[in-house]
């Protein structure tokens, strides 16, 4: 009898706990619910949606401290579609969570706001341009305000002031990300204009992939406009098209150079068999720092250099973690020599950042009811095959001079003022390119 007394004790006590679970539960859903501007919403369903977002107030510029001492040089690492699970989940495949990889060993951090001027999630043209305008503008357009005005950009504004530039992508070099940098068109896929304006421009090294984007159709390529743009690149520039050929090439030469390695993007999966002709961004990045020493060398003020990791985006975008994880592996490794550069030279900055997230990757037990062992799932929170950008913040991550301003929140449009707070610029000097 006592027995089961104390069994019908425990089970009241137990359905008691549950009932009392239950509307706590049922308490704090409603309460949430009350509080959220979702009018229509419930936790019960995946998917919550706000009807607007409120009015945005002005854009506030980050109040930036003055260095200390003054860059002489800039190198800009863009993870296309990286935050910070991309890094998480590349640090936890490659050692573990107590390893540290090569953004930990940054002395300065922050986030970055991501929004373009016409939308909550932004695209790759507009966050570049952000970043090298210092202007919101509306996804697709490139170097272009909201109102198609045409945006002085970084390159441009060194370029008057005695620095050389670099632009170096893991994707076609029209994409989205180097193109921001050196075009102004209203719509990222106007590659005939954007490859143009890249042959006419003074950057001084362009390395990636994209030479479809230089032959017309009828040669096999994808230019609209019947030009050979390739060939009026070998007239003005020296044309690179394999990583021996980069290997080989004079760093004391004085012309501009195209390294254009595939036909599309580099490491495409179609074609396994071009890959030992393709340079890794590290090497790219090298390749490039002593060509712009070379510039220095022979009276040029400074030098900068963006190098993207393109395709970690698109590893997002098709839901695939080994693609992703190479991808993180080939940026990593660019900025671990970065920084190595950097340390080596303290008259660089080096900043590595993302222009947004790509997926929505997820990191979860894998047990969703046990939080205990070493054993996690990746995921992706986005469409399978079609993943999208999403809108969360991006990190950043400085060493060198002017390092200290990349940190706390940042908007995308302070990545840019920070960069040039860090330089001395003086626009009487004029371009040092001939």
């Amino acid at each position: 009898m006592k027995t089961k007394l104390i069994i019908g004790g425990v089970a009241i006590l137990v359905v008691g706990a549950a009932i009392g679970a239950w509307a706590t539960y049922s308490f704090a859903q409603n309460l949430i619910m009350e509080n959220l501007p979702i009018g229509t919403a419930s936790l019960d369903e995946k998917d919550s949606y706000i009807e607007a977002a409120p009015d945005l107030n002005p854009l506030q510029p980050k109040q930036l401290k003055v260095p200390s001492s003054k860059a002489k040089n800039v190198i800009l690492l863009i993870g296309d579609g990286m935050s910070i699970s991309q890094i998480s989940a590349y640090r936890l495949i490659n050692g573990g969570p107590n390893t540290r990889i090569s953004v930990d060993k940054f002395p300065y951090s922050g986030i970055v706001l991501t929004h373009s001027e016409n939308g909550i999630v932004t695209d790759s043209a507009s966050s570049a341009t952000a970043y090298s305008t210092g202007f919101k503008t509306n996804n697709t357009y490139l170097g272009l305000d909201a109102n198609k005005n045409i945006l002085e950009n970084l390159t441009e504004t060194l370029d008057r002031s005695g620095y050389i530039s670099s632009l170096l992508a893991t994707s076609e070099i029209t994409h989205a990300t180097p193109a921001a940098f050196v075009a102004h068109v209203d719509l990222r896929w106007k590659t005939d204009e954007i490859s143009s304006q890249m042959v006419d421009s003074n950057i001084v090294t362009f390395l990636g992939g994209g030479r479809h984007f230089f032959l017309p159709e009828e040669m096999g390529g994808k230019r609209e406009d019947g030009r050979n743009l390739l060939q009026e690149v070998s007239d003005s520039h020296v044309l690179l098209k394999t990583k021996e050929e980069m290997n080989n090439f004079d760093l004391n030469s004085p012309g501009r150079v195209f390294g254009l390695f595939a036909d599309e993007h580099i490491r495409n999966i179609e074609t396994p068999d071009n890959h030992v002709f393709e340079p890794s961004l590290t090497d790219m990045l090298e390749f490039s720092v002593n060509r712009s020493e070379y510039f220095i060398d022979n009276g040029c003020t400074g030098f900068f250099i963006m190098a993207e990791g393109s395709q970690v985006d698109w590893a997002g975008h098709v839901n695939n973690m080994d693609y992703l994880n190479n991808e993180m592996k080939d940026l990593d490794s660019a900025v671990e020599w970065a920084l190595n550069y950097g340390i080596e030279n303290s008259d660089t900055l080096v900043v590595v950042t993302a222009d947004h997230e790509t997926g929505g990757l997820l990191i979860e037990p894998a047990n969703p009811v046990d939080y205990t062992g070493d054993k996690v799932k990746f995921s992706f929170n986005t469409a399978v095959g079609r993943g999208t950008h999403t809108g969360v913040p991006v990190p950043v991550y400085a060493y060198g001079p002017g390092a200290e301003n990349f940190t706390g929140t940042l908007d995308n449009t302070d990545i840019y003022r920070a960069i040039l707070a860090s330089l001395e610029t003086d626009s009487d000097l004029g371009s040092c390119i001939n």
